[in-house]
């Protein structure tokens, strides 16, 4: 019975998974669709989102932040 169970969560999980990923893939080929304009974001937003997402693995990476 436990198998069972187990092997449901796992289908769903599975499906899951692929219902977001066409979900995302959709949105992302609507929005650039829809771009006319090279980029909305200015140069410096880019910038620090960069710098800090590079931190970020940089943190995660060496143990730094985490749960770790």
């Amino acid at each position: 019975m436990m198998r069972l169970i187990l092997l449901i969560l796992f289908v769903a999980a599975v499906l899951t998974f692929f219902t977001a990923a066409i979900t995302t893939m959709q949105a992302v080929v609507s929005v650039t669709r829809q771009a006319t304009k090279e980029d909305t974001m200015q140069a410096t937003f880019k910038r620090v989102a960069y710098v800090l997402l590079v931190v970020l693995l940089i943190g995660i990476a060496t143990g730094w932040l985490g749960s770790a």
